[in-house]
């Protein structure tokens, strides 16, 4: 099944935009992790820092109940160490005038990213889900950054029906502990609600998933009912010769970027 283009002519512009530059997400069982998409070791369904932010969720005796974390994770893109795709990842946010921003062609392939899911595979989250999305919050910067991120102007694309809800980052956090999911990173302004609501974490890169799954920590101890984590891109290091590596450059495909594939789904759409 393939979603709709609301947009003609869109699966053509992302192919011819991102088709050479951009890979689709592979969901492979016992070659990629069931949730971030990184290539593991086959003896596996969860690549190890998954597996630990899972075990880290658990109840632990004599330790109360642990961490919720956000099991669906939706990540639109690879970005491969020194390729042009994880470059665009840096690019796109570097300190600039937003006029030249607009001109950048990391930022327009990034915003195209964004842009071809909202309006072709966002619904695709509400038919693999128990309740349909009704909020989305985008993972605020914990380093400080001043004025507005580039990432909230990308996010501007996402569905109107999601309702914005912003969460803020605790400054003073040490650099060292800002990749550990805690839901004290982040704080949730109390005017807004998300008890009984389905969420979606916009980030744009995901790295080891701290930063995306503390905010989902957050939302989940404020009532949240369900979380669903989107990025733009999964970093992957493909310049090394581990099996699991090995395993991710033998089923990347060779084809372009297309939209004709759902990042829920990693095939059709549901």
């Amino acid at each position: 099944m393939s979603a709709p283009e609301p947009i003609p002519g869109l699966r053509d512009i992302v192919r011819t935009r991102l088709g050479a530059i951009m890979r689709n997400p592979i969901r492979l069982p016992y070659v990629t992790c069931a949730m971030c998409t990184v290539p593991i070791t086959r003896q596996y369904t969860l690549c190890y820092r998954c597996n630990e932010d899972v075990r880290g969720s658990q109840a632990a005796p004599g330790h109360g109940l642990g961490v919720p974390i956000a099991r669906r994770i939706v990540p639109l893109t690879y970005a491969l160490y020194g390729e042009q795709s994880n470059i665009d990842m840096h690019r796109y946010k570097d300190p600039m005038p937003e006029p030249q921003r607009l001109r950048t062609p990391s930022y327009q392939r990034v915003l195209l990213l964004a842009l071809g899911f909202a309006m072709v595979h966002a619904s695709c989250i509400d038919r693999v889900s128990v309740r349909p999305v009704s909020c989305v919050s985008v993972v605020p910067s914990l380093s400080g950054r001043p004025g507005r991120h580039p990432l909230l102007s990308v996010s501007d694309v996402l569905p109107r029906h999601w309702q914005r809800v912003e969460l803020r980052g605790v400054s003073g956090i040490p650099e060292a502990q800002r990749r550990q999911v805690r839901a004290g990173h982040f704080l949730l302004h109390p005017t807004q609600q998300v008890a009984g609501h389905h969420v979606v974490i916009f980030e744009d890169t995901w790295v080891q998933g701290g930063h995306a799954q503390s905010a989902a920590a957050t939302v989940l101890m404020s009532g949240a009912a369900e979380v669903t984590i989107v990025t733009i891109a999964r970093r992957v290091r493909n310049n090394q010769r581990s099996p699991g590596e090995e395993a991710l450059r033998n089923a990347l495909p060779t084809s372009e970027y297309t939209l004709d594939i759902c990042p829920v789904t990693g095939r059709s759409c549901p």
